[in-house]
């Protein structure tokens, strides 16, 4: 009995995720018969994310984030640069920094810029999406 009201409480109190990457091997096989294989990442939005997310996340916002969360690796970070966002997405570098400020402000990235120890010049910005489920490194 104390089992199954367990499991009942970690099923309400454990979200469903929004967000799943997926790292491994994909095998595949061409028309003309050659077959390889690749190791691939791969993300995946779940209805859960149109549930929550879809309904907050509108226009630059969220092409904005899906193009980050679409340049992930395993440990839930990206740093695509500005350029390749603006690349990517279409919208001005302008547009960009006012939405990535708009999904930090939400909770929905947390954006950590790096510098060359050396030089203490900018080197890159490192995002991590969702922050309050895993401290970002």
């Amino acid at each position: 009995m104390k089992n199954t009201l367990k499991k009942r409480i970690d099923r309400l109190t454990t979200p469903e995720p929004t967000i799943t990457i997926f790292k491994g091997q994909e095998f595949y096989i061409t028309d003309t018969g050659r077959t390889d294989q690749k190791e691939k990442i791969s993300v995946k939005f779940s209805v859960q994310f149109r549930n929550k997310q879809l309904l907050q996340l509108k226009g630059p916002a969220l092409a904005i984030f899906i193009c980050i969360a679409l340049h992930i690796n395993e440990q839930g970070q990206s740093w695509p640069s500005v350029k390749l966002i603006s690349h990517e997405t279409g919208y001005n570098k302008n547009t960009i920094f006012r939405c990535l400020k708009r999904l930090e402000f939400g909770g929905y990235i947390n954006r950590i810029q790096k510098t060359n120890i050396k030089t203490g010049a900018f080197k890159s910005n490192v995002y991590q999406l969702f922050p309050k489920s895993k401290r970002l490194k």
